[in-house]
């Protein structure tokens, strides 16, 4: 079983990193081996309907695969990380009943503790922004989902306010990625920080990045005060230390 409760709030302010990737794409297979080398942490948010299906993403300008990861595998491909709800087809939230809305994020739950033997409290919205708080109570007083992470980035590193709307620091193709890099690694806080980077992992086949996230894994490793930790440990961080 994952063991979240790991920090506690005795020692020095900390600062966090934590990287978080959507969808269990078949890309997310080299991500997971960038992340084992460099010693990073990931939370990865997986559609449980959706395991098996090959597909293509195509564009006039790029078309690249856009497979699913195999139910069998998912248990080890993101062992050491953290596995959380993206729903069970990625639907649009605010365009469903509180019973269909209820059913996505539980059904999806269960599915995907019983493949990793995870305990599962987080999530991602599905599609971003399509959440509101009718949705988040029905969520928070139906599941035992505790943190929700959304898309509109704040571009800081600052901690999230409320859990169940999680802002990221930025995406990893925005342009100020390497820029909060450095600033976490040179930062002597006074309180905590956070860099929350999320994306998808199959935009690195489509805009040949994966030279430049490996830099970035490189930049970010082997800082010893910094706190490589997955979504789940920071939101219980958080909620034992209010």
């Amino acid at each position: 079983m994952y063991d979240f409760r790991k920090f506690d709030k005795s020692g020095s302010p900390y600062k966090f990193l934590t990287f978080s990737f959507d969808d269990g794409v078949t890309q997310d297979r080299r991500l997971v081996e960038l992340f084992n080398k460099y010693g990073l942490k990931g939370t990865f948010n997986l559609n449980s309907g959706y395991f098996g299906l090959k597909s293509v993403l195509e564009t006039p300008s790029f078309k690249v695969g856009y497979d699913r990861i195999e139910p069998e595998e998912l248990r080890e491909l993101y062992s050491g990380h953290e596995v959380a709800v993206h729903t069970v087809r990625h639907p649009r939230l605010d365009l469903l009943t509180q019973d269909e809305v209820f059913h996505e994020v539980e059904d999806d739950r269960l599915r995907l503790e019983e493949l990793s033997g995870q305990p599962i409290f987080g999530m991602a919205y599905p599609g971003g922004p399509f959440f509101n708080d009718e949705i988040i109570n029905t969520i928070v007083t139906r599941t035992p989902i505790r943190y929700s992470r959304s898309t509109e980035g704040h571009h800081s590193l600052k901690m999230p306010e409320k859990l169940m709307e999680w802002e990221p620091s930025t995406h990893v193709h925005d342009d100020d990625v390497f820029d909060l890099a450095h600033k976490l690694i040179e930062s002597k806080p006074e309180d905590d920080l956070l860099l929350y980077i999320w994306g998808h992992a199959y935009e690195f086949d489509i805009y040949q990045w994966w030279d430049k996230l490996e830099e970035l894994c490189a930049l970010l490793s082997g800082h010893d005060d910094i706190t490589y930790a997955t979504n789940g440990e920071i939101a219980d961080y958080i909620m034992r230390n209010k």
